[in-house]
């Protein structure tokens, strides 16, 4: 996993370091969670109160939302490859989200971070590219990594004047030339048209938040960010203010590996966990909560022109009543290690095959990450590609006796694996007897692993780095030496990876 590069001296985001408010429980929240049914849903809401009789509401709001033309400065759209449903009688809709963290805040609060002045211009903290299928029973909402390195096109941008096209990371297209320079760098990258656009500024997520009343955090670890200034215990935490929640979402440093892949990981559950907020009966049934959430919403976005208005997005939100809460998938552009610089990442082949899915309208949920199945003989399986001496194993004892952790560490150090620890937690899933889990760009170092231990099942954890961990609860797992089947090197006849990983809206978010 690539280490960021350090971003220098950070200034103190006022509230973000406060200890979580509200309540705090160890224990796992599960629910399922209809994220963009759920956005979408409080413009139907709006719809109905201009129809009740809310006319002064629904009008007020609509006047929040900054509407901006970008159809001189995007270029071309890129052919429609997709056809129209003919159940449904319509065509697939993309739409480009993206975050700003420009001090010139919606709500006048820029100061209180430094100030345009201090620090001036906008970056893209969060570009997520929201697909909804032609036939509405499916959305794939891609997020790109701002760290990846990329062909920024030329830009126009409205003085005038054009940018020069290069390569460099993904977010500068928006610091260079704004939405309209990123949606031309996505249509430019992926041939994915782009139909509409939305920028939403911090100020507004946090806002939003706070609207709710808090929402819901949980994190596998202490959170211990000076940096961020950010405190928060290992668990869940409920009713978390808004600039806690802020500072959680944009924290890279003290949590995980530290990289922009698994602060994105902790994005999506956090979008989760606002949308079960949202479409709860505390909200819906609370006209002041409701309104002031719309209200912070509208207020710090700005879109193109024809999704400005909310009758647009109340009749799109309508198109997506019968969508169930599975068809919804977060998705992440698959990348790897960047040659010249580790601490950034570009696409891999998969990439090529997701942008492909998602040009078509063939996305739908993503199937999950094929799991190594269990042989009768693991000596004489498939070739494998990473040594026991280059993979760092820690083993976690998840209900077994004591000592069955320290066992199978010694076990795998025995046949040439690099030791990384052991301890005692929970299982990722009950219902197996061992799992690998395994960081972004490590799925070769836990087939290897798997391969040992007679076909163990792999899953993806992008909370991870470079080490690979065992969940094991039963003594006497039997443990294979696979060194003489690593070549190092792919098969011939392999073709690049094409496996895409997704988590589905209906998963725990402490997943």
């Amino acid at each position: 996993m690539p280490t960021p590069l350090d971003p220098g001296p950070q200034r103190q985001v006022p509230g973000a370091g406060r200890r979580a408010r509200g309540r705090h429980s160890d224990h796992a929240h599960g629910t399922a969670f209809k994220l963009l049914r759920g956005f979408l849903v409080t413009a139907v809401v709006l719809a109905v109160l201009a129809a009740g009789g809310g006319v002064y509401a629904y009008y007020r709001l609509q006047g929040n939302i900054n509407a901006q033309s970008l159809d001189g400065l995007i270029g071309d759209k890129p052919s429609d490859e997709s056809a129209v449903d003919p159940t449904t009688g319509q065509d697939a809709v993309n739409i480009l989200v993206m975050g700003s963290d420009t001090r010139e805040l919606s709500d006048g609060t820029g100061g209180e971070y430094g100030g345009a002045d201090a620090d001036p211009g906008a970056r893209s903290d969060t570009t997520v590219l929201v697909h909804l299928a032609a036939n509405r029973q499916s959305a794939t909402l891609v997020s790109i990594p701002r760290d990846s390195m990329v062909q920024i096109p030329s830009c126009p941008l409205e003085d005038g004047t054009t940018t020069k096209a290069h390569t460099g990371q993904f977010n500068a297209a928006f610091s260079e030339g704004g939405a309209a320079c990123t949606i031309r760098t996505v249509q430019s990258l992926t041939k994915v048209p782009i139909d509409h656009y939305v920028v939403v500024d911090f100020s507004g997520f946090r806002s939003m938040v706070d609207a709710l009343g808090g929402v819901t955090i949980c994190t596998p670890e202490d959170i211990d960010s000076e940096k961020a200034n950010l405190h928060l215990a290992a668990g869940t935490h409920e009713d978390v203010d808004g600039e806690t929640a802020l500072a959680y979402a944009r924290v890279r440093y003290g949590l995980g590996d530290g990289s922009d892949l698994s602060r994105i990981d902790r994005q999506q559950a956090l979008m989760s966990s606002m949308v079960q907020k949202v479409t709860s009966s505390a909200i819906l049934t609370r006209p002041d909560r409701l309104y002031s959430f719309l209200d912070a919403a509208t207020k710090s976005v700005t879109t193109d022109t024809e999704l400005a208005s909310l009758s647009q997005i109340a009749s799109l939100a309508q198109s997506l009543q019968k969508m169930p809460a599975d068809g919804v998938q977060f998705v992440t552009v698959p990348t790897e290690p960047y040659p010249a610089n580790e601490a950034r990442v570009q696409w891999t082949a998969a990439a090529d095959a997701l942008w492909e899915r998602i040009r078509t309208d063939t996305a739908g949920p993503a199937p999950a990450t094929p799991s190594a199945t269990a042989t009768t003989d693991p000596g004489t399986s498939s070739a494998l590609l990473v040594a026991p001496s280059k993979i760092s194993v820690e083993v976690v004892n998840v209900g077994g006796t004591a000592g069955v952790a320290g066992q199978l560490a010694q076990d795998l150090a025995d046949v040439g694996f690099v030791p990384a620890g052991t301890g005692d937690g929970e299982a990722t899933d009950p219902s197996a007897d061992v799992l690998v889990r395994y960081g972004t760009d490590r799925q070769d170092s836990a087939n290897t692993v798997a391969a040992a231990l007679g076909g163990a099942r792999t899953q993806l954890d992008a909370s991870l780095g470079r080490s690979v961990v065992v969940e094991v609860r039963s003594a006497g797992t039997t443990v294979t030496d696979v060194r003489s089947r690593v070549t190092g090197t792919p098969p011939a006849t392999a073709a690049p990876s094409t496996s895409i990983t997704s988590r589905v809206a209906s998963d725990d978010i402490c997943a």
